[in-house]
């Protein structure tokens, strides 16, 4: 895979988003691209793109990375191959053993002016040098599954947006908590129904719903028929059997 990470300075990030929204929008089914927003050096966010190009050629990824890299200017520009292995570890390094983590998270149609707007805004408001916002690309091969063949209820084009608040032990969670619950409720009216459903709060069980679709009803039947007991309850975004329908 031809993989990295370009990173660029926060008074970019409203043209480097726009800029990633428009080229995600006609990129092949080879390339899947990340963007957001992580911790700098000093604490302070930056954006980043994070590309992925998989495929047979992987010279054919190369004007892809250079479009990005054109999206502003690099403070880091680190792209090559590399073992798929490593590529799904490149965010291992961001969760510390002892933080509290609270994530949020809402499915785009794309990256409009306002949604853009909200994100930035949300990065230069941000309560803890260790949180972070990072939007996922779907697209391609996952999209032309039908919807009653697995669960998952949303086999269209789309961008999840996920909100990552995190603090240190001992410092007081409401800010960060606040931070999140705002910066999802400000995507909100923009947003798909539903959510990413492993990452949906226990009490969120209309966006569950949503988030399947279709689906929940033969999802809750299969509940009823394998589990009448309720003893697989690790995922909180299916509830248990006794809940009313």
């Amino acid at each position: 895979v031809l993989a990295g990470m370009i990173m660029f300075a926060l008074s970019e990030a409203p043209a480097v988003l726009r800029g990633y929204g428009a080229l995600v929008a006609e990129a092949p089914d080879e390339l899947t691209v990340m963007a957001g927003f992580l911790p700098g050096p000093a604490g302070e966010p930056v954006i980043f793109v994070c590309p992925f190009y998989s495929g047979p050629d992987l010279d054919a990824g190369l004007p892809w990375m250079d479009r990005l890299r054109a999206l502003g200017t690099p403070l880091v520009d680190q792209i090559g191959p590399m073992p798929y292995a490593d590529a799904l570890r490149m965010f291992d390094g961001g969760m510390v053993d002892g933080n509290h983590y609270l994530l949020r998270t809402r499915w785009l149609p794309a990256l409009t002016d306002s949604t853009v707007d909200t994100l930035v805004d949300a990065a230069r408001q941000v309560t803890s040098p260790f949180s972070a916002l990072a939007v996922h690309h779907f697209h391609g091969a996952a999209t032309r599954v039908r919807p009653a063949d697995t669960a998952f209820g949303l086999r269209a084009d789309h961008l999840m947006t996920e909100i990552i608040a995190v603090w240190a032990p001992g410092e007081s969670a409401g800010p960060h908590q606040e931070w999140a619950e705002r910066t999802s409720a400000a995507l909100a009216p923009q947003a798909l129904p539903g959510g990413y459903p492993n990452l949906l709060a226990p009490q969120e069980t209309d966006r569950v719903r949503l988030a399947y679709g279709a689906n929940w009803a033969r999802l809750r039947h299969a509940k009823r028929r394998y589990d009448p007991r309720d003893l697989l309850h690790a995922v909180p975004t299916l509830p248990p059997s006794v809940h009313p329908e």
